[in-house]
Parts: structure tokens; C-alpha cells; sequence
């Protein structure tokens, strides 16, 4: 049950992630006016926002998704070590998420310094999935830790888990900025006063 209950706040927090950075990128338009159906459709605006995300490159991405879930849900369970649903508040934390997310461009230079492998060079340029899929993990599973045991402080999983989406938020900023892209399914249209 806890498992199923893991999957389903899993997929809830990935599209609520996902939701919210389509409005990021919709309100930064620069846009007034908005059609209605840019609004309030988010079923579509879910699935597009992943396809946007997987699109370049979907081995690799869906790779880095799942690499980020497993290694998030294998850490949620490290503090299971010191007794049977004894939850760390550590690794329930988006301390690790912070740590990827500063130590990633430290990464991506030693992996072109140092010539690592073409895989392992790959998969860091396209690391967005993964911290994706780290972040969410993370997130969902303190969420669950709550539910379940209320193991954890709410405020605790509540600050936490804000910091984890606030961190991939702004990745997907920063790499929409450095993709200059704003949005590419949406025409613009002149400002109107």
C-alpha cells in the first residue's frame, strides 16, 4: 500500500512541477491578454511541459528520470537502517537536491577536463531529467513519510519539499534562458492596452 501511495504522490508533486512551470513560462511571456483555453486546460498543459522537457533527448531523459526517482526512493529508505519506519530527516531533505544542483556545474567541467566517458558526459548535459527526478522523489517521499508515520515535523516536509520545487523551477528558468525559449507552442501576440 505504502508503495502505491508512493507512486501516486510521486505523480502528483511531477505534474504539479511540471503545471507550475508552464505558467512560469506562460506568465513571463510578456504577454496581457491570454486565451482562455492557455489557461485552464492543464491535463494538456502537463503532458506538453513533459514532452518539452524529454524532447532532446528522450534515451537520456527518460534515463535521468528514472536514475533520479530510484536514487531518490533508495535514500528516503536509508533511514530504515536504524529501525523499521525510522524516517531520517537528512535524506528527507532537499539538502541532496541543493547539493546536485550546486555541484552540477562543477561536474559538468571536470567531465569535459578530464575526458569521462562519452555516456557519462552525456547524461550531466542532460541532467535535467535527473534532478527532476531527484527533486520530485525526494519531495514525495517526505510527503509520504508524514502521511503514513508522521515520522517527520510538517513544517519540516512542507519547507523542504518547497525548496525542492523552488530548486527545479528555477533549473528549468535557468535552461530556458540559456535555450532563450519562452513558448515555443504558443504564437505571441502584440501587447494590448
Amino acid at each position: 500500500m505504502e508503495f502505491v501511495a508512493s507512486l501516486l504522490v510521486i505523480a502528483f508533486v511531477g505534474a504539479l512541477v511540471l503545471l507550475l512551470n508552464y505558467y512560469r513560462r506562460l506568465l513571463n511571456d510578456g504577454r496581457r491578454e491570454y486565451p482562455r483555453d492557455e489557461l485552464i486546460y492543464a491535463h494538456n498543459f502537463i503532458v506538453n511541459e513533459w514532452q518539452r522537457i524529454v524532447s532532446v533527448d528522450p534515451a537520456t531523459s527518460y534515463a535521468g528520470v528514472a536514475a533520479g526517482a530510484l536514487l531518490g526512493y533508495m535514500l528516503s529508505y536509508t533511514g530504515g537502517v536504524y529501525g523499521e519506519h525510522y524516517e531520517s530527516a537528512f535524506f528527507h531533505s532537499a539538502v541532496l537536491p541543493g547539493l546536485w544542483f550546486i555541484g552540477q556545474p562543477y561536474l559538468k567541467d571536470k567531465a569535459d577536463e578530464m575526458q569521462w566517458p562519452s555516456f557519462v558526459r552525456k547524461f550531466i548535459e542532460n541532467d535535467t531529467t535527473f534532478f527532476f527526478g531527484l527533486s520530485v522523489t525526494i519531495a514525495a517521499q517526505s510527503l509520504v513519510a508524514y502521511g503514513f508515520y508522521h515520522a517527520l515535523s510538517f513544517l519540516w516536509v512542507f519547507f523542504n519539499a518547497l525548496v525542492a520545487i523552488g530548486l527545479v523551477l528555477y533549473y528549468f528558468y535557468k535552461r530556458d534562458n540559456q535555450e532563450k525559449g519562452g513558448l515555443p507552442d504558443a504564437p505571441r501576440r502584440e501587447n494590448r492596452i
